[in-house]
């Protein structure tokens, strides 16, 4: 009489624990891969915040100024010190005078500290004839 052996059935099937601990490592790097991205994007979102501000308190001093007669603007420099989303930011705004009846108005911001964005913009104010 032969003796055969049978297989033995396999016990339920799951997952080792080196293939779980595996799918946890890959899940925490993709969970701080998008923490990291999360804080990136939070920080582009801050610069471009205070750049647009810095774009709208320039434009707000060249409409001041055009709003002025022109006679009344006169040539040079002016500085001022403003307070940007909690930094503080330099304006200087130089008007020179290109022809009797033509002015050129440039308006820088800059960062007092040294960083973060800045802006300048160049505009004309022009008398009449």
């Amino acid at each position: 009489m032969s003796h055969r052996s049978c297989p033995r059935p396999r016990a339920a099937s799951g997952f080792t624990l080196i293939e779980v601990i595996g799918a946890l490592v890959i899940f925490s790097l993709g969970v701080l891969m998008v923490i990291q991205v999360s804080g990136a994007l939070g920080t582009q979102m801050r610069y471009a915040g205070t750049r647009s501000e810095l774009v709208v308190r320039a434009n707000e001093r060249l409409d001041s100024l055009a709003a002025e007669p022109f006679a009344s603007v006169s040539p040079g420099t002016s500085l001022d010190t403003l307070t940007i989303q909690g930094a503080e930011y330099e304006r200087a705004v130089t008007v020179a005078t290109v022809s009797p009846l033509l002015k050129r108005v440039d308006v820088v911001l800059a960062p007092t500290s040294g960083e973060g964005p800045s802006h300048s913009v160049t505009s004309y104010l022009s008398g009449s004839w």
